[in-house]
């Protein structure tokens, strides 16, 4: 029984050169095909597809994918990945074929749409798929936060200021009068006996304190108030309206925007129980 093996090359150098071994290996290029986003399917001589298809449409019609295999593979290569496939006449033949495209490193296909559908791909819907449109209702949400508004700076400085007062002082001195006697001398006259006598003089002269009181108080400190503010702003929702459509009149619009380019650098390498590759009978 026919089989088809699908891979998946993140290296488009490492498909080319899977290409090439299966050739060398007796897979003729009627045989063995890549597609990749510069060279749709660029490797064989099969009839071309119609002008104006997508790069899924192009793939399925080239390769003869389903509607499931058009949006996964398409994906890969949308994402800058190349898409080979090989067609085997038996069993042993797609073994063989399986044995040559392992050395190249071809990634899990199983596991890297399990991590598309994680960062919110999905793939385009065929018959009995579906479209999901995200309902996203805003919530208003109200805080607050401290900020500066001004403020007092009291600042203490010392300042002289010139003061004047008036003081009387007193001042002795020393004087020394003689006077003229004439009278006979007494046993109080101490008469022939040496005497001594002092007499200080004594003046008075300004002395300067100072003392210190307190005068005034100057408090600093604040005063707390509350108040209320009312806060206008408005929030988005998204509103699904859903119209009838009658026979005919439009066409399927695709409501899953595809994201960015792929940019991994994620390779497998064979073991057992590798599911990279796909296999389909005829």
């Amino acid at each position: 029984m026919q089989t088809t093996l699908v891979a998946v090359f993140d290296d488009q150098t490492e498909a080319r050169q899977a290409l090439d071994a299966l050739s060398r290996g007796g897979f003729p290029s009627s045989r063995a095909r890549l597609a990749s986003s510069d060279n749709t399917a660029g490797d064989s001589t099969s009839s071309r597809p119609e002008h104006g298809e997508s790069i899924g449409e192009k793939i399925a019609h080239f390769f003869g994918f389903g509607e499931r295999h058009e949006s996964l593979y398409s994906e890969a290569v949308r994402r800058g990945s190349c898409v080979l496939v090989v067609d085997a006449a038996d069993e042993a033949e797609a073994e063989r074929a399986s044995d040559i495209i392992e050395r190249y490193n071809p990634v899990d296909i199983d596991e890297r749409e399990s991590q598309w559908r994680q960062s919110g791909w999905q793939p385009a819907p065929g018959n009995g798929g579906e479209n999901k449109i995200p309902v996203v209702e805003e919530e208003l949400q109200v805080g607050k936060r401290e900020v500066q508004r001004g403020g007092i700076r009291v600042v203490s400085r010392v300042r002289e200021t010139p003061v004047e007062e008036t003081v009387n002082l007193r001042e002795e001195r020393a004087s020394v009068e003689r006077r003229p006697a004439d009278r006979p001398a007494t046993a109080s006259d101490n008469a022939f006996k040496e005497q001594s006598f002092e007499v200080r003089e004594t003046a008075e002269e300004a002395v300067v304190g100072k003392t210190s009181r307190v005068v005034e108080e100057v408090v600093i400190g604040k005063e707390r108030s509350t108040r209320e503010q009312k806060l206008n702003d408005s929030v988005r929702k998204t509103e699904v309206d859903v119209q009838q459509l009658g026979e005919g009149s439009g066409s399927r619009q695709d409501l899953n925007p595809k994201p960015g380019r792929y940019g991994g650098q994620e390779r497998r390498k064979s073991n057992a129980s590798y599911s990279g590759m796909e296999r389909r009978g005829t």
